[in-house]
């Protein structure tokens, strides 16, 4: 494993760490939980491959990813570093900064969270934190010794993030990262430069990179990658200004594939890495998609009606944005035949509670019509066989 220093932290953290919303799941009395037979020796593994650093929050997998976390790594506690978040989405008064932070410290088994995050910052929670004064809480719980480092998750615009960052208040930040959202690189170098840590989220976007295979791979003919994931990490190992790219991990062969990928990152190359950048460039303004680009981070998943909006909206990524089409029909076509894949986006009735969830502020009830306008096309303009042949009213 290879690790990066970040200075204001003084602090060695792995390049790879571990995400903790894609946990391997099971269902108990209609509960979504985290599967411990499954995942406790996963992040056990990970211990021993070398990964010390393991991000979770809130609402991850109904609020057990932390408990999952924090009770599997209970016996390797001085060998690794827990990320937690603050939801500033129920934080409704300043005392909820204690309560949350003292429901996180008991649900991971810890006396204190290494590194604890303001969750999902945009410019409406970001006037929350300054009104209700939650870094002066947050710095009076790392006098405590509750936490060790202030730190944000960031989801808004690269000159919110300077702002934050100016304020000298924080030793790390969390955002988007990968080859087909590179928006915030320039904010990850300002970051650097005055000794913060950036991790970075979404360094496959959210598996749309792995699921383009090698028709995506075939698109750069001079990276040595072997998979579209190799591909997607190295790229993102390649910055410089990148400490540690978090991996929602859901099986060992995902965990110790990402891992030997980690051993070889430090050889990427610049001519390599710029040849990279290079043809990935515009892709997403050139696709006219930036508007409905999907990271996967499943926060949509909220709808009254059953529906799963990122499934639609990552396969609508996966041809729009990569040409894939064939295998983001596939998966549309699948869409109400498998209960993980949820029901079928024709049902949305424009409720927008989904949108109200969505860190990118994508209009999901609009982007969910046009998706599904365009997956009942076939080529010629012609309704696809197969496929539902109405799309519901627009909604609000």
């Amino acid at each position: 494993m290879k690790y990066r220093l970040i200075p204001r932290a003084a602090k060695r953290i792995s390049i790879l760490g571990v995400g903790g919303l894609r946990l391997p799941k099971t269902v108990c009395n209609g509960r979504e939980m985290v599967d411990d037979d499954r995942a406790f020796p996963l992040l056990q593994e990970a211990v021993r491959l070398g990964v010390n650093y393991f991000d979770t929050g809130w609402g991850y997998i109904n609020e057990d990813s932390q408990r999952a976390i924090g009770h599997a790594l209970r016996e390797n506690r001085d060998r690794v570093y827990l990320a937690n978040k603050l939801p500033l989405y129920l934080t409704k008064e300043p005392d909820d900064f204690w309560r949350f932070l003292e429901r996180e410290l008991r649900l991971m088994d810890t006396d204190h969270i290494d590194f604890f995050h303001f969750h999902m910052v945009g410019r409406a929670f970001w006037q929350k934190i300054l009104d209700f004064r939650l870094i002066d809480a947050a710095e009076r719980a790392k006098a405590k010794g509750l936490i060790d480092h202030i730190c944000f998750s960031f989801h808004d615009v690269p000159d919110l993030m300077r702002e934050m960052i100016d304020t000298g208040a924080f030793d790390s930040l969390l955002c988007q990262y990968n080859l087909v959202d590179q928006g915030n690189a320039a904010m990850m170098r300002y970051a650097r430069e005055r000794g913060m840590g950036v991790m970075v989220m979404g360094p496959n976007a959210g598996g749309n990179i792995a699921a383009g295979g090698d028709a995506l791979l075939q698109k750069y003919p001079r990276s040595p990658a072997k998979t579209a994931t190799e591909l997607a990490m190295r790229f993102v190992w390649g910055n410089p200004d990148v400490d540690c790219a978090l991996s929602g991990v859901e099986s060992l062969e995902m965990l110790r594939e990402n891992a030997g990928y980690a051993e070889r990152a430090n050889t990427v190359p610049a001519d390599e890495w710029n040849h990279v950048r290079e043809v990935t460039s515009g892709m997403l303004e050139i696709s006219q998609m930036k508007d409905t680009y999907c990271t996967g981070c499943r926060y949509c998943d909220v709808c009254p009606l059953g529906i799963r909006p990122f499934v639609t909206l990552m396969a609508y990524n996966r041809w729009k944005i990569w040409g894939l089409e064939a295998g983001a029909r596939s998966a549309y076509a699948e869409i109400g035949r498998d209960p993980w894949q949820g029901k079928s986006p024709v049902g949305c009735v424009g409720c927008g509670k989904c949108r109200n969830y969505c860190p990118q502020k994508i209009d999901i009830p609009s982007a969910l019509r046009r998706a599904t306008a365009d997956f009942m096309m076939d080529a010629a303009g012609t309704v696809e066989p197969g496929f539902m042949h109405s799309i519901g009213p627009p909604g609000s």
